[in-house]
């Protein structure tokens, strides 16, 4: 039997070693042998975190990178990059000649290998595991090219979201000011005039990627600038916080996902939806059918009701 520490997930032969897993027990038919120096119990059910981790602590260069390390700080991502089989490895480049590591140039289908170089402030610890900083993460996504301008800005604005709503107040993982002095501090790193682009283009109270992705439409299309998390003070002097506001022409835009079919969801939006009207305000719902609509549908409905309050552009 293995001990407890090493039956659930994976692990180095120097850990297994140290606590006392003799050599032929390392090499039994029930453990899965994915690199040279690391084992994987073969019935374990493992997180990104948990693979990864004896990769991490074989060298101590290696960290998890680029899309596997925004999925551990749970950034959001488009659907495709969001593959936990295939995970993002990165190692610093030679120093000489003797070290020839093989991380940059990987064999195997399961890791992307990448040459990072990484100061002390770019990497953190969780779970154990040797992880890019939420604002380096951000930084490495800017250099992959599938992943377009607007994806870039919905991780950013995931990042930076802070709002003091009175039920649910937000605290941002990484200030927009902070992340904005790490990008100014880079030098000569792949991605980098991305992330400056997509810097200036961030906005902060931004609650979901979907309302990201609405925001930045709107902003396309030339209308009016709409606020995240925009307060709107009630005839009664209560806050009804909208997800997208534009005050000039008292207009809110209300992304609708589905946890607003859930029963006490419906009875909240009603409450709201009523205060709304009475302020005298328009108010747009928008579904993820209207998205799937594209572009011009959406930016139509808002112009509409841009237009009934006075919106003339």
């Amino acid at each position: 039997m293995l001990p407890n520490p090493l039956r659930a997930a994976s692990f180095t032969v120097e850990e297994a070693l140290n606590l006392g897993v003799g050599p032929k027990r390392l090499v039994a038919p029930d453990l899965l042998r994915p690199s040279r120096g690391i084992r994987v119990p073969e019935l374990a059910r493992q997180s990104l975190l948990q693979r990864a981790r004896p990769y991490t602590a074989i060298h101590e260069t290696t960290v998890l990178s680029h899309l596997s390390a925004a999925m551990a700080h749970k950034i959001p991502l488009p659907a495709w990059a969001q593959d936990p089989s295939i995970f993002d490895l990165s190692r610093a480049p030679h120093r000489n000649v003797g070290d020839k590591e093989r991380l940059g140039q990987p064999r195997r289908s399961e890791i992307r290998g990448h040459r990072l170089r990484l100061e002390n402030e770019d990497v953190m610890m969780i779970a154990g595991t040797r992880v890019t900083t939420p604002a380096r993460t951000w930084l490495d996504l800017c250099s992959i090219r599938r992943l377009t301008l607007d994806d870039l800005i919905a991780a950013g604005e995931y990042l930076v979201s802070e709002h003091e709503r009175t039920f649910r107040p937000k605290t941002a993982i990484l200030r927009l000011t902070d992340l904005r002095s790490y990008i100014e501090s880079r030098h000569r790193v792949v991605g980098l005039g991305r992330g400056r682009i997509a810097l200036d283009l961030l906005a902060v109270g931004v609650d979901s990627p979907q309302e990201s992705y609405l925001r930045q439409m709107l902003e396309r299309a030339g209308l009016p600038k709409f606020v995240p998390n925009c307060p709107v003070t009630d005839p009664w002097g209560g806050t009804v916080w909208i997800d997208l506001g534009n005050v000039e022409f008292r207009t809110g835009v209300e992304y609708e996902g589905e946890h607003h079919l859930a029963e006490e969801q419906i009875a909240l939006d009603a409450w709201r939806d009523a205060r709304t009207r009475a302020s005298r305000w328009n108010q747009v719902k928008i579904t993820k059918y209207d998205m799937a609509r594209g572009e011009p549908y959406v930016v139509k409905l808002v112009l509409d009701a841009l237009r009934d309050h006075g919106y003339r552009g």
